[in-house]
């Protein structure tokens, strides 16, 4: 029966979705595809950001060497030995080990960065990828809700 003139309230018709869609509710903006896509390209990104911060902590390591060989070139064979010489390069040099030092931190915590992205890949692939098999093979566009199966 339609609503009187003097009903207030709108009326709301409910379109169910196609046979072969998914009501919106359930839509995600992720495919598993998309996941381990992210999911490699961050294990990369965390190789490549470790090679640069090993490759970066080595450089400070040498420029620490250099810098320490021409303090005492300066202080032996040049007799540069004031206190604001020797204060500055002490403080240039601290300044480059606290490189070195955070460099090889940044490596470290890259590396595993690196490896945990690897590894939720791999658990994606063993846990999901055989549902989602599944599901294409029984005719499915996706599987069902764990909580539409439970007893």
């Amino acid at each position: 029966m339609p609503p009187s003139a003097s009903s207030s309230s709108p009326t709301v018709q409910v379109t169910p979705p196609p046979s072969n869609a998914m009501a919106g509710r359930h839509a995600t903006e992720i495919s598993l595809d998309g996941a381990v896509k992210a999911l490699t390209a961050l294990t990369t990104a965390g190789m490549e950001t470790y090679d640069d911060c090993t490759n970066l902590a080595r450089q400070a390591r040498r420029l620490f060497a250099e810098l320490e060989g021409m303090a005492n070139d300066l202080a032996s064979n040049h007799n540069i030995t004031g206190a604001r010489t020797v204060r500055a390069m002490a403080v240039l040099m601290e300044s480059v080990g606290m490189l070195a030092v955070n460099a090889d931190r940044s490596a470290k915590a890259a590396l595993n960065a690196a490896e945990l992205a690897e590894a939720e890949e791999t658990a994606m692939e063993r846990d999901y990828r055989p549902t989602q098999a599944a599901a294409i093979d029984a005719g499915l566009t996706a599987p069902s809700a764990r909580i539409h199966n439970e007893n």
